[in-house]
């Protein structure tokens, strides 16, 4: 599905500070090693104006009001962050996801600081590295909703099946056999098959893709992800390459596509081409295209066999993977969205470096600026790019 919006962020005025003083700065932030500590405020950055807080989930009243079943969320399998997961993916050894802080003022939140900060490209042709959302819970199956309209009488599951959360799973074992297919309902019963009962990061080729970009305003869905989507839910739309894109079965078109995908996105951990944007995916799927996204490709031919495909779970829980998640955006992750304790989540090579480093590049501009990268001055960048090869 391709949908195609806008997400400028307005310039933000920051102080400057020395390399030296950044270095400091930043091992002097507490990375989250808060595991026998509770009740922890969030630290907030000296150099500039805090207006935004940090991510919170919201209270039980709040999920009842909006259609979803308390009781089923609270289960392990849902895993919520305040019952759950405190501890292990996506925090590291010292972390941890989540924290009881008594700070926050919303009353349609709970006292549960998310940690945890996810990174994603964004929806709107651009594909840049400017999403970063809280995935506090995980639905398996239609009876996380109770079938109660909220305030305004539309039904959560109505609203969410508009917003999809791109979820790449790896496709490729240990031992280095490539499964073309997803294992269960999606898939179509051959064998190999790689499993979709996880979407923690350990099991994603790369990072995600979000669509909050959504609205009706220019027609891209009939509601608006910061607007109605107030639990700010997804379903969670996999998508993977098939035998004939990137298997033993690959075609001569899908290998050149590929391979110059590849050059202008680099590759996830796979070794097949990162996919950062709606027409990329749409266009390898076999979809005309407003305009071919390949580079050196001309024309609007899609590949034909397909080089990959993309579905979505039962909604019945038979695939025992998530359906839906529970993860806000946050809408504006400048000045104090991002507190100094938080940490990011994003897919890491074996060596340990970030898959795409420009996802944390702009999660220490905002975490310590408090503006993406793009907004900051030369020496505040070049500040960044010294404490990036510090860690």
């Amino acid at each position: 599905m391709k949908n195609k919006g806008s997400n400028a962020p307005a310039a933000a005025g920051v102080a400057v500070i020395t390399c030296g003083a950044l270095l400091l700065l930043l091992l002097a932030a507490p990375a989250s090693p808060l595991l026998a500590q509770s009740q922890v405020a969030a630290p907030e950055s000296p150099l500039f104006t805090t207006f935004n807080p940090p991510p919170f989930d919201f209270n039980d009243a709040f999920y009842t009001a909006n259609g979803i079943d308390v009781p089923e969320l609270d289960t392990p399998g849902a895993a919520r962050f305040g019952f759950f997961r405190q501890t292990g993916p996506p925090a590291g050894p010292g972390q941890v996801n989540w924290v009881v802080d008594n700070t926050g003022t919303d009353p349609d939140r709970k006292n549960v600081r998310i940690l945890a900060t996810t990174g994603g490209y964004i929806d709107d042709g651009t594909g840049a590295p400017t999403q970063f959302i809280s995935i506090m819970a995980f639905l398996l199956n239609q009876n996380f909703f109770t079938g109660v309209a909220n305030a305004r009488g539309i039904q959560m599951a109505d609203i969410v099946s508009n917003f999809e959360a791109y979820a790449a799973l790896k496709q490729v074992d240990s031992h280095g056999v490539f499964a073309g297919t997803p294992c269960g309902s999606m898939g179509d019963g051959t064998t190999p098959c790689f499993p979709v009962t996880s979407v923690a990061t350990p099991a994603l080729r790369q990072d995600w893709r979000f669509a909050t970009n959504r609205n009706p305003v220019d027609g891209t869905a009939p509601f608006g992800y910061f607007c109605d989507d107030i639990l700010g839910m997804w379903i969670i739309t996999y998508f993977w390459y098939v035998d004939t894109g990137f298997g033993p079965g690959q075609t001569p078109l899908c290998h050149q596509m590929l391979a110059a995908l590849g050059n202008k996105n680099g590759l996830t951990l796979d070794g097949s081409p990162i996919i950062k944007t709606a027409d990329e995916l749409n266009f390898l799927e076999g979809s005309v295209v407003g305009s071919n996204p390949i580079p050196g490709f001309l024309g609007t031919n899609p590949p034909s066999p397909p080089c990959t495909a993309e579905g979505q779970e039962d909604t019945g829980g038979a695939d025992n993977g998530a359906v839906w998640l529970i993860c806000p955006a946050l809408p504006d992750p400048r000045n104090g969205a991002i507190a100094l304790d938080a940490f990011l989540d994003q897919v890491h090579k074996p060596n340990g470096f970030p898959l795409d480093p420009a996802f944390t590049a702009n999660f220490l501009c905002l975490q310590i600026f408090g503006a993406y990268c793009s907004e900051l001055l030369p020496s505040q960048q070049s500040a960044i790019s010294q404490a990036m090869g510090a860690r």
